[in-house]
């Protein structure tokens, strides 16, 4: 604060669960694990008395003495996160919400009334905390993972048969109905009479693009009730950062378009244990995105809420967490860009389980020690001041991975090759890195395609591998990029065994072209991988040798675009970096094993985690030979240093290795 740095590494204590005789010996547990910032949420529902009738000093019940908790916290020397809503959700009656105000959406007159009372309430009684007035708290939540809860208040919101606040965002969008009509194939006479489409139905083109507008509406409706909430808080004088939060997808809130709103915006993050019950690899890279994704926007990447302990009723799904577990989720937090988060729930109380420190002060020795080891990491390399290294950057549109995630397959290979990349969101600022995948569909809007052709004219290298966007979001003719559709397309019998530039692809398909505007892209069929039973050996080889022009590279002004006709896969990646020169700072060639690196003036930061059942000896490759060793810093050994390294990794865990001095 000022001067005084403060690590974001923060847990969450929800003073008003907890018998306020067993805070202070909570708080001490606290900074036994080395953290700084405790965060809490204050819970309306809790704290009104009747409406407009609030106790913030506990005279009705002590565990309602938020004051007297705040200024416990300045007596430990602890600062603050605190998160007023009006909304906290935190497995409260009506998510933190008075009946009264429950009956009604957050853009409802008669909900920001009742809300309004509440928040300047909550406000004088805090103000005097802030850290801009000599107290400690340091960050300020406005409401939590804004949703419209179309289910919920279906007719209010005009999703239904009544107009509302959709209505109200088509004329904001469109301006005239002659104009909405187009995008739509309809003849309404009003906006009124525009109907929502609130479900996905991809093989309609007239049904998608309402589709599209509903899934835009969300948003919109997102934004709108954060900058209400920002805008009330800032005018009743809170003037430390505001914070806003969103799920662990862009569905219903776009991350970006928050944080322009607030201060900072970030994700909250619950994994299954060691991801074994969602998908395994499928949900660490998930979530490898996700923070990714926070990154490529974020002054400060940060997680709003990132596991510790579960409530009762996703015990189920989520199993009991390790000590492993927590070291995996944040490492890989680490690896993947995030600068600090807030373990929620740092302390257990009612339907809050497996937390390090219980409702009495006392500790899971096991959970306790790990996220001991975990802060000191954390406060040992300081991960605000890396540097991530990565050349690459993949597109990112927040309407299509609303609706039918176009690209989730290059994401996937590109997991599977160990390859790091930044997200490039398409309406934010334009991407400096040198290669830049599309991870678009055959749509993508007018907006998006001209961003592509400014960071390509800008001297970017953009490349199309499989698709390319043809039309804009409402599926009407639309080529920026002027990329030509192939002439044919070829299939094998299971995969094509494909010769391109010095390596070997498969795909299961080829896009071929008979003409391409730049420089051709050739393929060789060559013999299947896998021989056939031999009653077809003459067949299956008559395609040997067969050459296909796949696609193209053509300059545009100071930048060029790359058009492969495959089907994107790990040894296609590697390929194509290699072809166009492009380095990848660090690779696992180790099945299960992910890496990202690091640089901080003259010292190098390795991440490696396994997310597979069995503990491994990772082989990473590195672009250069390192001068001096590597020092794992969890298990404190010391691996030599060279272009290609072993490393340790434990089953389902994490590690990061640290190699002072190097040069590249």
């Amino acid at each position: 604060m000022g001067d005084q740095p403060i690590p974001l590494l923060s847990g969450e204590m929800h003073y008003w669960r907890l018998d306020p005789r067993n805070w202070r010996p909570i708080l001490g547990r606290i900074k036994e694990l080395g953290i700084k910032i405790v965060a809490t949420y204050v819970c309306w529902d809790f704290h009104e008395l009747a409406p407009g009738q609030y106790d913030f000093q506990g005279k009705t019940d002590a565990r309602r003495n938020l004051l007297g908790f705040l200024d416990m916290l300045a007596e430990e020397d602890l600062w603050v996160i605190l998160r007023p809503g009006p909304y906290i959700y935190a497995e409260w009656k009506n998510n933190g919400v008075p009946d009264h105000a429950a009956k009604y959406h957050r853009l409802d007159p008669a909900f920001r009334s009742a809300a309004e009372t509440y928040m300047a309430a909550v406000t004088e009684a805090t103000r005097p905390y802030l850290a801009t007035r000599g107290g400690r708290v340091i960050l300020w939540q406005a409401d939590n993972e804004i949703d419209p809860w179309p289910h919920f208040y279906t007719e209010p919101l005009g999703l239904g048969r009544t107009a509302g606040c959709f209505q109200e965002y088509l004329r904001e969008r469109y301006g005239e109905i002659s104009v909405l009509n187009t995008a739509w194939r309809t003849l309404y006479r009003s906006f009124d009479d525009a109907r929502a489409v609130t479900e996905l139905f991809p093989s309609d083109h007239a049904l998608m693009s309402r589709y599209q507008d509903y899934r835009n509406f969300l948003h919109w409706y997102v934004n709108k009730v954060g900058q209400w909430a920002v805008d009330k808080y800032r005018a009743l004088g809170v003037d430390v950062p505001i914070l806003l939060n969103t799920y662990s997808g862009v569905g219903t809130q776009r991350w970006a378009e928050l944080e322009k709103i607030g201060d900072l915006a970030g994700p909250d993050i619950y994994p299954s244990r060691e991801f074994l019950n969602r998908g395994g690899a499928k949900e660490h890279a998930h979530i490898l995105e996700a923070l990714r994704y926070a990154s490529s926007y974020s002054k400060l990447p940060y997680i709003p809420e990132y596991q510790s302990g579960i409530w009762h009723d996703w015990l189920e799904d989520v199993g009991t967490l390790t000590p492993n577990h927590y070291r995996l989720i944040c490492l890989s937090a680490l690896q993947a860009g995030a600068a600090g988060w807030n373990w929620y729930m740092l302390v257990n109380r009612d339907n809050w389980y497996q937390s390090p420190i219980n409702e009495w002060g006392r500790t899971r020795p096991p959970l306790f020690r790990a996220f001991q080891q975990i802060t000191a990491l954390y406060q040992e390399v300081d991960p605000t001041t890396l540097t991530r290294l990565t050349n690459t950057a993949v597109t990112f549109d927040a309407l299509q991975r609303s609706t039918e995630r176009p690209g989730q397959d290059l994401l996937t290979r590109l997991y599977q090759a160990d390859i790091d990349y930044d997200f490039f969101d398409l309406s934010q600022t334009p991407s400096k890195k040198p290669l830049l995948l599309y991870a678009g569909g055959s749509w993508l809007s007018r907006t998006g395609q001209k961003r592509l052709v400014e960071y390509v004219e800008h001297g970017g290298h953009l490349v199309c591998i499989g698709t390319h966007p043809t039309t804009d979001e409402h599926f009407r003719r639309l080529n920026l990029l002027n990329i030509p559709n192939p002439a044919g397309i070829v299939s094998g019998v299971g995969k094509l065994n494909l010769a391109l530039w010095d390596g070997a692809v498969e795909s299961a398909w080829l896009q071929h072209y008979e003409e391409v505007p730049g420089e051709p892209i050739s393929v060789t069929r060559l013999s299947v991988r896998i021989p056939p039973s031999e009653e077809l050996l003459l067949q299956f080889d008559l395609a040997t040798g067969q050459q296909y022009t796949i696609g193209y590279t053509v300059r545009r002004l100071r930048g060029r675009i790359t058009v492969i006709g495959l089907q994107p896969t790990p040894e296609l990646l590697v390929l194509l970096h290699r072809q166009f020169g492009v380095g990848i700072p660090s690779r696992s060639t180790t099945p299960d094993v992910t890496t990202a690196l690091f640089h901080r003036d003259g010292d190098y930061y390795l991440i490696a985690s396994n997310v597979g059942d069995e503990g491994k000896t990772a082989t990473i490759q590195l672009p250069a030979p390192q001068s001096g060793h590597w020092r794992d810093l969890v298990s404190g050994t010391v691996v030599a240093a060279s272009g290609q390294i072993s490393v340790p990794v434990a089953r389902k865990d994490s590690t990061m290795l640290r190699l002072s001095g190097g040069q590249k």
